[in-house]
């Protein structure tokens, strides 16, 4: 009978130390930094970063770079004078509140290498005045947060960025010359919180090493304009290209070869085809591993309308003469058959290439993307088979060649032909030539975007211009400067204070074990009575 109850004591005293030992063990696994998860169980993730952010911290984490987000925040003493007063200084706390909640998230994903410093400046007046000389801080610039990033074997870069004017939208209120409030003056509102934009940008934009010349070809489009002001203007997008970081240039080639400074060579909205020596001369750039951007439209004047020339038989494209038109979804009606006869049908809606480097974020943000004036861009007849070509963009399946109505114009009704789907965007890529002399990491490939319709200018950029920018950052090889989806980041969270801190500590230390014995006593006592 001894034996039997020892032998009972024993398998408890066994079983609980063995408890004891699996919850030490998960607690010591949850702790480790390569096995740590953090779920965000807000309706809609709110509080999750973008994906290309976790692609970023996650690059950065792998060339072991050192982070560091400096937060300047000055001490707000009394309260505004007024109730316009009162709502800057809430927004400005709630400002500071979203920025650090964010950067939790940055310093979780990011690892050891980052860190999170928010100076103090009464605790410590020492290491706020070193700081704020490192990186030139003035008091005027109130609420600032620094993002500073350090490769292995560089120099420290960092960028300043106000949580008012940068990190925050705020429609602020009109104020008076000498400062104070007007009668009866609305108060600021803050519209939205782009936290995370701004500092990945900037992070972004921190890896890149030196300025990249993208050169901007003249002599083939006759309407190109670079003011940002008229809808047919390109000013916007040269814009996006230097806040970027790329330093444009105008060529006009003359039968000269391409400059060898050149990472990328655009060419908008060409209105006649290449002169032969100029299309060797780009062709030359492009077999040396240069990248070389095509962007044709469709012209009202046939002859505004070149369909490749010496250039496409070099790369193996040609284009059509007429737009490409397109059946309107009609959701259903007409059973399904789509409807025509709008001005609308020139609006395609258009199937992206989900394995291209540049336009993989496009893709799997399910955006629609849509192009006017475009042509089709198919292989050329005897294409050379040293060149590799790949569809970009292409439409559904009741697409057509437009055909001119009686007035000579191209008719909206689609034709009694068999309708089809119509590539009206193409990649080329050409090896380098083997006896060429490149140097280490030079490119080993050339690469050519052949793209139709109206992309990237003035009217046009908000729709559909980050699919040029990140063709030309990706021919330049900046993929890091691929643009961000905002995910309309919010904090919602649950203000846990110290107290209830130490209660849970105190339940995970004591009460979870205790329990584990206390289930245990219980069985023992259950069987001792059956």
């Amino acid at each position: 009978m001894k034996g039997r109850r020892f032998a009972v004591w024993t398998n408890l005293v066994l079983s609980a130390v063995m408890a004891l030992v699996v919850w030490v063990l998960l607690v010591w696994v949850a702790a480790r930094p390569a096995l740590r998860k953090l779920i965000d169980l807000t309706p809609q993730q709110v509080n999750s970063v973008d994906a290309t952010t976790v692609e970023l911290l996650g690059e950065l984490r792998a060339q072991q770079a050192d982070i560091e987000f400096h937060l300047f925040y000055p001490p707000v003493v009394g309260q505004g004078g007024s109730g316009a007063q009162d709502q800057d200084l809430a927004i400005r706390s709630r400002l500071r509140e979203l920025t650090r909640l964010l950067l939790v998230r940055y310093q979780y994903l990011g690892g050891d290498g980052m860190k999170v410093l928010e100076h103090d400046f009464y605790g410590d007046a020492t290491g706020t005045r070193e700081a704020a000389q490192r990186f030139d801080y003035k008091n005027a610039e109130q609420d600032l947060l620094v993002v500073a990033v350090r490769l292995p074997g560089k120099e420290w870069r960092f960028k300043k960025k106000s949580l008012w004017f940068d990190l925050g939208r705020v429609e602020a209120s009109v104020r008076s010359p000498n400062g104070g409030p007007t009668p009866n003056q609305a108060p600021s509102v803050l519209k939205s919180y782009k936290g995370e934009e701004v500092i990945s940008s900037a992070l972004k934009s921190l890896l890149v090493e030196g300025t990249p010349v993208a050169y901007v070809l003249s002599g083939y489009a006759g309407d190109f304009s670079d003011n940002d002001q008229v809808p047919t203007g390109y000013g916007q997008f040269l814009r996006s290209l230097q806040r970027n970081g790329f330093e444009l240039r105008p060529l006009k080639l003359d039968g000269k070869p391409v400059p060898t400074d050149a990472a990328v060579v655009l060419v908008i909205e060409p209105r006649s085809e290449f002169l032969p020596t100029d299309a060797d001369a780009l062709f030359a750039y492009v077999k040396r591993g240069g990248r070389l951007l095509l962007n044709y439209s469709w012209a009202s004047l046939p002859d505004w309308n070149p369909t490749g020339g010496r250039l496409g038989e070099l790369l193996g494209y040609e284009l059509s003469v007429a737009p490409v038109f397109h059946k309107i979804p009609d959701g259903g009606l007409a059973g399904g058959k789509g409807l025509d006869g709008d001005a609308a049908v020139a609006r395609l809606q258009l199937g992206i290439n989900a394995n291209h480097p540049a336009l993989r974020r496009l893709a799997e943000s399910r955006r629609a993307l849509e192009l006017v004036d475009a042509r089709a861009v198919r292989e050329r007849e005897g294409a050379p088979p040293a060149v590799r070509r790949e569809p970009l963009l292409w439409t559904g399946d009741k697409g057509w060649l437009a055909v001119p109505d009686q007035n000579g114009q191209p008719d909206f009704r689609a034709p009694n032909l068999r309708l089809g789907s119509y590539t009206v965007g193409m990649s080329c890529e050409v090896d380098v030539d083997a006896g060429s002399t490149t140097a280490p990491g030079a490119p080993r490939t050339g690469q050519v975007a052949v793209l139709t319709g109206l992309v990237c200018n003035n009217g046009m950029m908000p729709f559909t211009g980050d699919l040029a920018v990140n063709l030309v950052s990706w021919m330049a090889a900046r993929s890091v400067l691929l643009n961000l989806q905002d995910t309309g980041y919010e904090a919602k969270y649950l203000n846990v204070q110290l107290p209830n801190v130490l209660r849970v500590r105190t339940a995970l230390g004591y009460g979870v074990p205790g329990l584990f014995l206390f289930v245990g006593v219980i069985v023992l006592w259950r069987r001792r009575r059956i």
